[in-house]
């Protein structure tokens, strides 16, 4: 498969990779417009956005999933992930980002407040790619709901690097 019949194909993958390269390329514009201390967080939101590029072109999380599955299978394990499990792992999963964003917001104000934004932001959008490997299928059942030919995770995407295109230009 060609990465133009790739990309015709799953049109969500083109909307995540345009959103992230954009919200790069605003992450380093800002780099250069800051002082040192926001600089450098700019800096971090870049390499973070990148990242986020480089995971949806290769796909990393759906080879991760796809492995968990099948140790979960030969350990008979994989039917226990389902009920009460599942909300465990949803409400944990949650914490986790709610105590990154609290402490990046408030332990010691290292960033003026555009970066603290995109930084929130960019939180977001990682506890959404860790949800998204960990695979809870009521949680799938929201993100792959196709919104015209975009699934709704790629218009998540596409919201969420504007935002951090926005507050990038508004430095």
């Amino acid at each position: 498969m060609s990465i133009i019949d790739r990309f015709s194909t799953y049109p969500s993958d083109l909307i995540g990779l345009l959103s992230f390269a954009a919200a790069t390329i605003a992450c380093l514009i800002a780099t250069r417009r800051s002082g040192l201390h926001d600089a450098r967080t700019w800096k971090v939101l870049a390499l973070m956005n990148g990242l986020f590029f480089i995971e949806i072109y290769i796909g990393l999380r759906y080879r991760i999933t796809e492995l968990a599955i099948k140790l979960l299978k030969l350990e008979s394990l994989y039917a226990q992930l389902h009920g009460s499990i599942q909300e465990i792992i949803i409400i944990s999963i949650a914490i986790i980002a709610l105590f990154f964003v609290m402490l990046f917001l408030f332990w010691r104000p290292v960033a003026g407040g555009a970066a603290r934004i995109a930084a929130s932001i960019t939180i977001a959008v990682l506890a959404l790619f860790v949800i998204e490997t960990v695979s809870l299928h009521a949680l799938d059942a929201v993100f792959y709901r196709p919104i015209g030919p975009v699934l709704m995770l790629g218009w998540v995407w596409a919201i969420a690097a504007a935002g951090i295109c926005l507050v990038a230009t508004r430095r």
